[in-house]
């Protein structure tokens, strides 16, 4: 998996339900203090059957964090169609300063 080497193990308190029935979900922090939860879409009605959800985080230190909007994405949780749009939002993400 790309950028296996920024995961953190942080879900062990995620209370949002993403890990019910063996969902993925993955939290990364890059060197540059941003970070991102990947999850895949639910399948229940409204989410799209693929895909995954990025949601852009700010580390204030290895095991803080807040959700944050920035200017370059339209909100604060980003859709990608697949892993693919998901790794290119990623970049995008570990490229910022």
């Amino acid at each position: 998996m790309e950028y296996e080497e920024y995961v953190v193990d942080l879900n062990a308190d995620c209370k949002c339900g993403c890990m019910d029935a063996g969902r993925f979900h993955k939290i990364f922090h890059f060197p540059n203090d941003w970070g991102a939860s990947v999850v895949d879409n639910p399948k229940i009605a409204g989410y799209s059957k693929e895909g995954y959800r990025v949601m852009i985080l700010r580390f204030s230190d290895a095991e803080n964090y807040r959700i944050v909007r920035d200017l370059m994405f339209e909100n604060d949780e980003i859709e990608c169609k697949d892993w693919a749009t998901a790794v290119k939002t990623l970049t995008k993400i570990k490229n910022l300063k």
